[in-house]
């Protein structure tokens, strides 16, 4: 593997050219080389910058791993096998915080399964863990071994502490209670507990209470409280029955905190003083991003903003937007996020994507200006093996400009100017749709795509309306879509690329997972004769049943959730007759074509009753179907085994039914499994 040492000058510059390109392209990996999870994950600084904490995965299993930044030797090493980790946090020099999840039943809490967060605190010194809520408690309350949102760190009195809500059954309800562990005494105490609205907490460098929200389901009601020490005043309130506001951190100072909220079409952030009674007007420096907060003090330094591009950083401080500059200018084109960083800010981690550096990891020395190597995110995905990626806009059929994504084979070439114009012909096509539908593909790499271009498919992912990231009036524009013109989205897509002879309009697929696998089969039972097979990924397809479950996991009609859902079918409830007309499985009539339908058994966003019920209506009509059920598997793939089970069912399904020729051409067939 190329190691890579760069200089951050006035711009990145290579001190070492790349090898060139081979003559012969390398071999096309299996797909289990995407299927895998990421050979680099999670990857955190410590925050004397001297340490980098990762889990890495090989064919021996996942580990958790710590190496010195210097020299890379091991420090720590522990297997952590088929645990979904979800978060690594560095607590000091000597604590990490590991937080999992896990599918189950917990304590006979009734009901369906549910994905329950736990963080486990690894001692580097004693190599002894301990979960956070389950030893050396002094409170007396009954209280489950789950956590309700990320762990807060603080120093207090010389001690390494962390700050985590949980729940709690005072007077046998469950309420969210902030708790205090201290790391190296292994003891846990009681800070705060709210009341039945309480949703989140903030504690302060001291670790007292400094903000509470809460947020009345029923009425659509919340409310912001705030000050010093655990004495709380109402700060404001306001009725949002969907968009409900969140505590986005400190503000500026410690004297402040932020509360970001939806506001007309963009997403703005207010900075509400300690105590005070009145918001402030919104943030600038914040709109329409993720405030990034000062690794040591909390407070708000910046924000950051994933565009159509790539990532876009503002910093406050002139320093922090001088380094940050040059590091975009030193990285070009490549897609670069911040990842971690030290106390002092003066060593970060990068993660780099696109371009000659296909998906990987670097160590930033401020500083010295140095940029080094640190990992490939893919072990087996080297740059030469990646399709190019390209950025663009298309017209729906109502005028509305649509943002997508195209991914080409690898060995195709550049999409520069116009996607595939020029450079590809007559392509078969898969159009892989995103989930949400309130969320969005992103620049840079991706592993499905990758994987789909790597068996000689040209990759659309449309930004269809209701994507978010794109302007609060564009995703507004979805809501009461769903399966209306957030279908046809995907299809005018389709139009504009066989219209401009980049692909064949009678070799097209469409994928997706989640609202992306409803997406699929609405593009073969609502919509004719655009795609030619159709692989759904855990879709719902029933949506008066999927209300119904929703109802289940919520605990009745009135709360934020069910709006949500309600807000994008345009449907006044579960009872609402025009939920059937957007129904995929009261139209396996009218499929003409075959569908593959994937679902993992234990998700508990989307039940694989859905997939189970399509399945059984397409073979009472007599219509090609056919359904993988993954064991152990939730809704997000977050297995590697059975990602790549995923992957190798629908590369064998689109290989009987949309064949494509090899990338690179016919020698390299032998390579594809």
């Amino acid at each position: 593997m190329m190691r890579r040492m760069l200089t951050v000058g006035a711009v990145l510059l290579m001190a070492a050219a790349p090898p060139p390109a081979p003559a012969v392209p390398p071999p096309i990996p299996p797909l289990a080389a995407y299927g895998h999870l990421p050979s680099v994950d999670l990857i955190a600084l410590s925050p004397d910058g001297t340490k980098v904490a990762m889990i890495v995965g090989d064919a021996a299993g996942r580990q958790i791993q710590v190496r010195a930044v210097a020299d890379h030797k091991l420090l720590h090493g522990g297997v952590v096998g088929e645990a979904k980790i979800r978060a690594l946090q560095w607590a000091g020099e000597n604590h990490l915080l590991l937080t999992r999840s896990t599918t189950a039943d917990i304590l006979g809490i009734t009901g369906p399964k549910r994905e329950w967060w736990m963080t486990i605190d690894l001692n580097l010194k004693t190599r002894k863990l301990m979960p956070l809520l389950g030893l050396g408690t002094d409170d007396k309350e009954e209280k489950l071994n789950v956590i309700a949102g990320k762990p807060m760190v603080r120093t207090v009195a010389g001690r390494t502490m962390a700050y985590v809500a949980g729940i709690t059954f005072p007077a046998h309800e469950g309420l969210l209670t902030l708790f205090a562990v201290d790391l190296d005494a292994r003891r846990t105490r009681q800070v705060a507990t709210g009341n039945v609205d309480t949703q989140e907490f903030l504690v302060d460098a001291g670790g007292g209470v400094t903000a509470r929200v809460d947020y009345n389901q029923h009425a659509g009601r919340w409310t912001v409280y705030t000050g010093r020490a655990g004495r709380l005043t109402r700060s404001f309130d306001d009725v949002h029955p969907v968009d409900s506001p969140w505590l986005a951190g400190f503000g500026r100072t410690a004297g402040s905190v932020l509360v970001g909220q939806e506001d007309d079409d963009d997403t703005v952030y207010r900075e509400v003083a300690l105590g005070g009674t009145a918001a402030s007007p919104p943030v600038a420096e914040f709109a329409d991003a993720t405030p990034i907060a000062d690794p040591r003090t909390g407070v708000a330094i910046g924000s950051s903003r994933l565009t159509e591009l790539g990532v876009e950083h503002r910093f406050l401080d002139p320093a922090d937007a001088a380094t940050w500059a040059r590091v975009k200018r030193g990285f070009g084109d490549a897609v670069v996020h911040l990842e971690s960083w030290s106390d002092d800010r003066k060593t970060m981690i990068l993660r780099v994507e696109g371009g000659q550096f296909g998906a990987a990891y670097f160590v930033l020395d401020v500083a010295s200006r140095h940029a080094s190597w640190l990992a490939n995110e893919y072990t087996e995905l080297d740059p030469e093996v990646l399709g190019a990626k390209t950025a663009f806009h298309y017209a729906a059929a109502d005028g509305t400009s649509i943002p997508a994504y195209l991914t080409l084979p690898p060995g195709v070439g550049d999409t520069k100017a116009s996607p595939g114009v020029g450079v590809a012909k007559g392509l078969p096509l898969v159009v892989l749709a995103h989930g949400g539908p309130g969320a969005r593909d992103e620049p840079g790499f991706d592993w499905w795509a990758q994987a789909l271009a790597s068996r000689g498919y040209a990759v659309l992912q449309p930004q269809f309306r209701g994507s978010e990231g794109f302007g609060g009036r564009f995703q507004a524009a979805g809501y009461g879509e769903w399966g209306r013109k957030m279908q046809t989205d995907l299809s005018d897509g389709v139009a504009y690329l066989a219209k401009a002879g980049t692909i064949d309009p009678k070799r097209v697929a469409i994928v997706g997972g989640s609202y992306g696998g409803y997406a699929a089969l609405a593009g073969v039972t609502l919509q004719h004769g655009i795609y030619a097979a159709a692989v759904s990924l855990a879709g719902p397809a029933d949506l008066k049943r999927m209300l119904d479950f929703e109802q289940t996991m919520t605990g009745g009609t009135r709360n934020r959730t069910l709006r949500h859902w309600q807000r994008f079918m345009g449907a006044k409830g579960a009872s609402d007759p025009a939920l059937a007309a957007i129904s995929p499985v009261k139209f396996v009539a009218a499929v003409d074509v075959p569908v593959l339908l994937i679902h993992g058994v234990d998700d508990t966003v989307v039940p694989i009753d859905q997939s189970r019920a399509f399945a059984a209506a397409m073979k009472r009509a007599g219509k090609p179907v056919d359904l993988v059920t993954l064991a152990g598997e939730d809704h997000w793939l977050s297995r590697g085994s059975t990602r790549t089970a995923m992957l190798e069912a629908t590369g064998a399904f689109l290989a009987r039914h949309l064949p494509a020729a090899a990338p690179g051409g016919a020698g390299r067939i032998a390579t594809l499994p």
